[in-house]
């Protein structure tokens, strides 16, 4: 019944046009304190069913589900803006190579392929090779084959190299 619930609500809000609930979770909070959740709705119960005591605790379960997301979106944002400056001392990669860099730096284990470039990127295949290849070469990536295909992964020190090569 409790995931009924968690589901109107979220409709009801999505609905009402917060759309930021589309990327709030509740559940993890409801989870680390199952106690408080279901003392609210013992409250309610014996007080009458007024709902007040419920509606407390899922209002406090709401702020801090809010002040994660703001903590998430900062993080992000600070991330964002260091690559954009180790970024912006190459003004001669384009914004496509700038793109997978900025993964790269934040997902250093990540290995990229042609393909899945010129999928994420919306170019054609030659496209999708000449950035990967041009990264090689300038010692941003390193490339090795995986059967017929190759393979591009960042050096263990992509970040340092950025900004000694600006």
């Amino acid at each position: 019944m409790r995931h009924y619930t968690r589901a109107l609500f979220y409709w009801k809000m999505l609905n009402a046009g917060y759309w930021l609930f589309e990327f709030v979770s509740i559940s993890q909070f409801l989870r680390k304190a199952p106690v408080q959740y279901g003392t609210a709705f013992l409250h309610t119960e014996t007080d009458d069913n007024d709902l007040t005591y419920f509606i407390v605790h899922q209002a406090e379960v709401i702020r801090k589900a809010l002040l994660e997301i703001h903590q998430y979106v900062a993080k992000k944002s600070q991330e964002t803006r260091a690559s954009m400056s180790l970024m912006g001392g190459h003004p001669d990669l384009n914004h496509r190579q700038q793109a997978l860099l900025g993964h790269a730096i934040r997902h250093p284990h990540f290995h990229y392929n042609i393909a899945g470039h010129m999928t994420r990127q919306g170019v054609a295949y030659d496209t999708a090779r000449l950035d990967l290849l041009d990264l090689a070469a300038r010692g941003l990536s390193a490339q090795r084959k995986s059967g017929k295909a190759l393979v591009f992964a960042a050096p263990h020190d992509l970040e340092r190299r950025l900004r000694t090569d600006s």
